[in-house]
């Protein structure tokens, strides 16, 4: 019986011991394939059966066949984290920006104001041209030389200012004048004054009549000039022009004293203009909406009364027979009516 088992298991496990060699060569080859299986098993997540997990059953025996041996596959998750990571956000702030506004600015003319007008004149121009003169010629010459007058020399002048000075200023205030009330208006109303002026008649009428007058004009008669004639043209020399010079004259004055110096400045003019000013979020905006409602307002109801009717009866007695006469109103106005009572025969 022993030896039965032990040939049994010694086949098995030499036939394990090659499949183990063979299997260390060809893993170098099924990484690389095992790899991009498993890459591609995590990208599209997909859920494997009990086949891929145990191995394939499709040509295996578990009864320990020597060609075929059972490989595991390990299947790899792989998990995906979101790690935060800083960015920069742009934020919009709002700020207020400078617009420069023209406006117009109103510059005080005096009135009335200097116009300058540009008016031409007509001046001479000196031509010169070639003139014959006989030589030898006397040239006169002008030097000119200075020339002495008597002036004035300034003199101080004191004038006495009484100090201090008195200053009268004028103070206007109001003068009542008595006016009598009622009082009277007169009105001078333009009105024809007829003058009569005596006229003799018939009176004497001058007309004038106009009328031909010869004067005597003696006529034009023809007189030689030789041209080009000479004239004689004085040369341009300097005149001395006495100019104006400065004299320090000395006015008494009080002092120290005040001087008005008007100077310019910039007035500034306030000039409303739209602010947009920017809302970040919504704001609730109430609107006061009409509604109409409903107002009770008491008006007349005629309500029915009933009225009482009364109904007169007849009875006709027999002694036949004794019955009930019906009566001139309807069964249903007299059931309504609680007045009535109902008919009983005797």
């Amino acid at each position: 019986m022993f030896i039965g088992i032990f040939q049994i298991i010694v086949p098995c496990c030499l036939a394990l011991f090659v499949a183990l060699v063979a299997c260390e060569g060809t893993a170098t080859d099924t990484k690389a394939e095992e790899t991009q299986q498993e890459a591609k098993e995590s990208q599209n997540l997909e859920k494997r059966g009990l086949h891929s997990s145990f191995g394939d059953f499709h040509g295996h025996d578990f009864g320990g066949s020597d060609d075929h041996h059972h490989h595991e596959h390990i299947k790899t998750i792989t998990i995906e984290k979101k790690v935060p990571v800083p960015y920069t956000v742009e934020k919009h702030v709002p700020y207020t920006v400078e617009k420069k506004v023209p406006y117009e600015v109103k510059v005080p003319i005096p009135q009335p104001y200097i116009v300058e007008k540009k008016v031409p004149v007509h001046y001479k121009e000196v031509v010169k041209y070639p003139v014959h003169v006989p030589a030898p010629y006397t040239v006169e010459k002008k030097v000119p030389y200075e020339v002495k007058y008597p002036v004035d020399k300034p003199y101080e002048v004191k004038v006495h200012v009484p100090q201090p000075y008195t200053v009268e200023k004028k103070v206007p205030y109001e003068v009542k004048v008595p006016v009598p009330v009622p009082y009277t208006v007169e009105k001078k109303v333009p009105y024809e004054v007829k003058v009569e002026v005596p006229v003799p008649k018939p009176y004497t009428v001058i007309k004038k009549v106009p009328y031909e007058v010869k004067v005597p004009v003696d006529k034009p008669y023809k007189v030689e000039v030789p041209k080009p004639y000479p004239v004689p043209v004085d040369k341009p020399y300097k005149v001395e022009v006495p100019k104006p010079y400065k004299v320090e004259v000395k006015v008494p004055y009080p002092a120290p004293y005040t001087v008005e110096k008007k100077v310019p400045y910039t007035v500034e003019k306030p000039i409303p203009y739209e602010v947009k000013v920017p809302i970040d979020k919504p704001y609730p905006v109430y609107k006061e909406v009409k509604v109409p409602v409903e107002k009770e307002v008491p008006y007349p109801v005629k309500v029915p009364v009933h009225v009482p009717v009364h109904v007169h009866k007849e009875e006709h007695h027999d002694h036949s027979k004794r019955s009930t006469t019906t009566t001139n109103a309807s069964p249903d106005r007299l059931a309504g009516d609680p007045m009535s009572k109902p008919t009983v025969p005797c």
